[in-house]
Order: C-alpha cells, then structure tokens, then sequence
C-alpha cells in the first residue's frame, strides 16, 4: 500500500462543512512524484526513491543526472527521498494523488518550520519575562535565572535560552484530507502546515478515518462573481454596438431623404438651416 506522498505548500483558506462548521484549510499541490528506482531492503521491504520538485537540470549533480536519464525523466529534481512501496511499483511511473489518499483520511504532515533567525526566549519558548514594576526599567523580556550557584556552578546542557528559532523538521498529527481537485491537483488540508509558502513537504496517511463533507456550493462564488461581471460587460458592449448601429441608421436614411427631395424644396431646406 501506498501510503506517502509528496506536495508543495500553497497557503492557507478557510471552507465550511455541510454542519456550517468553519474549517481552516491548507492548500497544497501535489507535482508529479517521479520514481527513480524501487529495491527491496534487509527485511524484504520494498523502497522506492521518489524525486519530487522542478528543477533545472543543469543544476543538479552529474551523478544524479545519470540516475535520473536511466528512469526516462528529463527535468531535474529538488529532492530525492525514499519511502516504502507496493511491489507493483516499478522505476519510471509517476505516483497520482488518487493512488495514496481519499476525502476523509486521517494524515501526518511533515515539513521544515519556517526560519525566524535569533529570537529570546520569550519568543522562541514562550516564556512568561519579568514584571513590569518594582525597578525592572529593561528586563520585562529576559530570561531570568538560569542555574543554581556553587553546585552544580554551571549551566545545565540543553537550558532553554535565546538563540536561533526555526528550520527544524517538524510534523503536525491528526490533519484530515477535505478536498481533492484531481484536475488542478490540489489537495485541501484541515488545519495549519509547518513551512514557508513554496515549501515541500510530505504527506504520509495513518491509516485512520473520518466522515467530512464540505459545503462545495461555496466554493465557486468568486467564480460566479466574475461570470456575472463578464455578462455585464458583454451586455454593455451589446448595447454599445446597438446604440451605433442605430446611429448608422438614421444618418443613411437622412441621406437617403435628402436625395430624394425636389431642388426646390432642398433649398427652402437650406435657407431654413
């Protein structure tokens, strides 16, 4: 069974479930997962070598060139991970989203948080600082204290302090799969994803279930508002194009009357002009 795949982080929405329960969501579009090679390891486990991302490639490495011609690919990859397969998988396919997951599965996602540089402690660890009053002019956001005095006379390995906050691989449980759009290749995701926009990151289904429906008569009012916004101006141009039409009109069949008029009249005509 298949049960990973890999996808790129568009940004987060929101929908509603037919109950009318509000849902944060987390697009993601799935690119073509190229397997590279399929072998089966130590405890007679099949592992294939997915290559996921475009990349040009010139820029990826000679070796990796060689390994991903053999396997009848063309582009270059960002990334090459392995993860367990069927043994029908064979090199050279392409893994679809309608192979691994369903409307309802129950999904660990794994990515690499987003970078924040270096951060104090109330940032990084959510600490609570110090008072505001009773003399402390500049350490409402310090740490504190951070060790005992003569024993041990050091600071413990590991103490929770400033230093660099974030790109550390991180996976969020218990995500439910809300939408798959096949034709688009997006898959919807209830609840926040670890990572910048643009980011790969990696799918991995549970194996658990639950019953969820959104409320698709939603999805396509802003499409609607633009079909409405096209008829109008299709109106309008018709309208435009009537209106000149009937202009046309009435200047030929002014020039047809003036034609038709006795010399005589023409010029009571133009001396009344």
């Amino acid at each position: 069974m298949l049960n990973t795949i890999f996808a790129t982080k568009i940004g987060m929405s929101q929908a509603w479930s037919k109950l009318g329960k509000r849902l944060p969501i987390t697009k993601l579009m799935v690119d073509d997962n190229c397997v590279l090679s399929v072998k089966k390891d130590q405890n007679q486990v099949f592992k294939a070598e997915v290559a996921y991302g475009p990349k040009k490639l010139k820029n990826v490495a000679k070796p990796l060139r060689e390994q991903i011609s053999q396997s009848g690919f063309s582009s270059g990859f960002k990334q090459i991970k392995g993860i367990k397969v069927d043994e029908n998988l064979k090199k050279g396919e392409k893994i679809q989203i309608d192979q691994v997951l369903e409307v309802g599965d129950v999904v660990a996602v794994q990515g690499i948080s987003k970078g924040r540089g270096f951060a104090g402690a109330v940032k990084r660890y959510g600490f609570h600082g110090g008072p505001r009053t009773h003399g402390q002019s500049d350490r409402q956001r310090a740490t504190g204290s951070i060790g005992s005095g003569t024993d041990p006379g050091r600071v413990w390995k590991g103490k929770k302090m400033p230093g660099h906050y974030g790109v550390e691989t991180k996976t969020v449980l218990g995500l439910v799969v809300a939408h798959i759009d096949l034709e688009n290749k997006e898959i919807w995701v209830t609840g926040p994803v670890p990572g910048h926009k643009n980011s790969i990151v990696r799918i991995q289904k549970t194996g658990e279930k639950k019953d969820l429906e959104l409320n698709t008569s939603l999805f396509n009012k802003s499409d609607e508002k633009e079909n409405k916004k096209e008829l109008v101006q299709e109106k309008e141009e018709v309208i435009k194009q009537e209106d000149k039409k009937q202009e046309v009109e009435k200047k030929t069949e002014e020039k047809v009357e003036k034609k038709d008029l006795k010399p005589s009249e023409k010029t009571k005509e133009e001396k009344s002009n």
